[in-house]
């Protein structure tokens, strides 16, 4: 630590990392690590469910179609599984069933001879689902780390947000509990060390994609994720999904697996079958692995042709809907479902302004939103919450189906509720440009560039720093892709100061900024390698007329 570089250990500093916990924070074999039993219910859970190992009841692990519910989905088969050959997986459609538990998939399960339900990654607030289990004579087991609010699940609940959970990290994501139950149940029955080396990286996958907390407990645990990951990749599905996504096991990041293995997973679930995911880290069969892979892989193709046309209809839109107002509803029929939240995210991106996407249905409409940090969306739309035939989300994103009579009057209220914000604050929509500090393209070298490596892995609250780049200038432009958004250029500064740089989106708009003269830049640095050679590039994210940063 005596030889980390200042600006490196000021960048540290800000993320609220005291001397007490640096060194825990810079160690790569980090010990931070609750006990299980800590978790409210845990004991009563473990109980439950050795229980019905032990009686041979039908254990069906009830997840959820996103990464975090298909990672936890397999972690919990691969482990129970180890103890009993009576377990199966259930994962509701999106499309056809939707979130969390539903009576027609209870009673599917029973039909197939489900006799317990263990739910990860959703179930805490299923008040009447467990309940018409328990009617049905299904015992279930919820694990689950969303925030509780209104009805609780019927029996027994493992959830570090329960009001009584005494937990020392809130942060889990849902694959983290189920980890948590899974090492709890490993301390009463003898589970392999290495099958409990494999599913962390099923933990770091699931974590890393649900946007959990980066820090305390999450940070030990995708740090020695990813080591594993560096070693070898125990789990040979992961490891072939890996190399098919032209990246590098042995130096994985947790951004690599943000955008590049995380949307290949989600793909299953947000276009059809989610289950694709749980085989593909299930499976032990090369073939069934590479078809898995195949599928995954394509999956995501289509999900982003779905994206961009349905983006490419909404911007079309925008001029439109601001001239109504700045809270932004555009209506984008007969797209895929499953990718208007993406699509809500971009448009919001594009206009400094919380976005709904909605989707009509007959006499109902859809909506999924996402808004900017200064705005919060799920309170704006909590103040209507009578009007929705079902809502939810928190203050970022949130999802809803809403009567179409009612549709309007709800964009004419959020419309002035968002001018009244305004006229209380006229800064709330002033897109702010943060970094964490300034330097120019000579201060950038190799060295700099490993020293920043320290702070990895970096996600939610300690994201990956950000770096404002003054009064450079664009030099050797070349466009990547032949739609003008990748591009690769050199920066110099006005000391004669150079360094490589990329950027992967919205380079045609950065281009018009860069050939008027000098820009300001928003930037990450990293290592690029390329025939072992290693050398410090930028990533830039954005350029802006020089003098605005």
């Amino acid at each position: 630590m005596e030889d980390l570089q200042p600006g490196i250990l000021e960048i540290i500093r800000s993320r609220g990392i005291g001397d007490g916990a640096l060194e825990e924070f810079l160690s790569p074999r980090p010990r931070l690590a609750y006990d299980p039993f800590l978790l409210a219910n845990m004991r009563e859970g473990v109980d439950l469910l050795l229980r019905a190992v032990d009686e041979g009841k039908r254990i069906v692990i009830y997840g959820d179609y996103d990464v975090d519910g298909i990672t936890s989905t397999a972690l919990l088969m691969k482990v129970i599984g180890y103890l009993t050959d009576n377990v199966t997986y259930y994962i509701p459609s999106r499309l056809d069933e939707g979130y969390g538990l539903h009576r027609e998939s209870i009673d599917r399960i029973i039909e197939d001879g489900g006799e317990f339900i263990l739910t990860v990654d959703c179930g805490s607030s299923s008040k009447e689902e467990t309940a018409y289990a328990r009617s049905r004579g299904v015992e279930t087991l919820v694990t689950d780390h969303h925030n509780m609010s209104g009805d609780r699940a019927e029996g027994t609940v493992i959830n570090p947000r329960l009001p009584e959970d005494g937990y020392p990290f809130k942060g889990l994501a849902g694959v983290g509990v189920a980890y948590k139950l899974a090492l709890a149940v490993a301390k009463e029955r003898s589970i392999p060390g290495p099958l409990m080396a494999e599913v962390l990286e099923f933990v770091t996958i699931g974590t890393v994609a649900d946007i959990m907390p980066m820090l305390d407990e999450n940070r030990t645990i995708v740090k020695c994720g990813l080591r594993s990951i560096h070693l070898g990749c125990r789990n040979k599905g992961l490891r072939e999904l890996i190399d098919r996504s032209a990246l590098d096991y042995r130096t994985l990041k947790s951004g690599d697996i943000s955008f590049g293995i995380a949307p290949k997973i989600n793909a299953s679930g947000r276009l059809g079958d989610a289950s694709l995911g749980v085989r593909l880290l299930l499976s032990d069969d090369e073939k069934e692995i590479a078809e898995c892979c195949d599928s995954l892989i394509e999956a995501n193709k289509e999900r982003r042709r779905l994206q961009d046309e349905a983006y490419e209809r909404g911007t079309e839109m925008l001029d439109d809907e601001l001239e109504k107002g700045d809270f932004i509803i555009v209506e984008i029929n007969d797209s895929h479902e499953g990718v208007l939240g993406i699509v809500a995210g971009k448009l919001r991106e594009k206009v400094n302004r919380p976005v709904v996407v909605i989707s009509g249905n007959g006499d109902s409409y859809k909506g999924t939103g996402r808004s900017i940090e200064s705005v919060d969306l799920f309170a704006m739309l909590d103040k209507y919450r009578d009007r929705f035939r079902s809502f939810g989300g928190h203050s970022a994103a949130c999802g809803f189906t809403i009567d179409a009579g009612n549709m309007q009057q709800l964009r004419d209220d959020l419309n002035r509720d968002l001018k009244e914000a305004c006229e209380r604050d006229p800064d709330i929509l002033e897109e702010k440009y943060k970094s964490d500090a300034a330097i120019e393209p000579g201060e950038i070298d190799l060295q700099f560039a490993e020293a920043l490596e320290l702070i990895e892995p970096c996600g939610k609250d300690n994201e990956v720093p950000v770096f404002a780049l003054r009064n450079v200038r664009a030099e050797n432009w070349r466009f990547l892709k032949d739609d003008h958004r990748m591009a690769k250029f050199a920066l110099r500064d006005e000391n004669g100061g150079k360094i490589d740089a990329v950027m992967f989106r919205n380079a045609a708009e950065a281009y018009i900024i860069t050939e008027k003269g000098a820009a300001d830049m928003l930037c990450n640095i990293e290592i690029n390698t390329w025939r072992d050679e290693r050398k410090a590039q930028v990533i830039v994210r954005k350029v802006l007329p020089a003098g605005t940063l």
